[in-house]
């Protein structure tokens, strides 16, 4: 008998939302300034939503749109919403 070593990988991922309530002064244009500046008013509940989050199979590219980088560990990004259409958004 031969030893024959059998390798996997799976790739898994977590995806969470959070709603965060920007003061109505602050520009949309200048929103991912003041999420930067203000993130430890959120992170936590970001950190206490993953824990709940289920694992899905997959990269998680493109849920929701806008999630694209294939090296990133973690990859955040903010969207501006007006009657339920994105008004404006990026990368954080």
């Amino acid at each position: 008998m031969r030893k024959v070593k059998v390798s996997a990988r799976r790739v898994v991922h977590k995806y969470v939302e959070l709603d965060v309530f920007v003061p109505n002064t602050i520009k949309d244009a200048d929103v991912d300034e003041w999420l930067t500046a203000n993130a430890d008013t959120y992170d936590w509940r970001l950190e206490n939503k993953f824990i709940d989050a289920k694992y899905q199979k997959g990269l998680g590219i493109n849920i929701p749109i806008g999630m694209y980088d294939r090296e990133a560990d973690e990859e955040y990004r903010y969207d501006i919403i007006v009657d339920n259409a994105i008004q404006l958004g990026g990368h954080l």
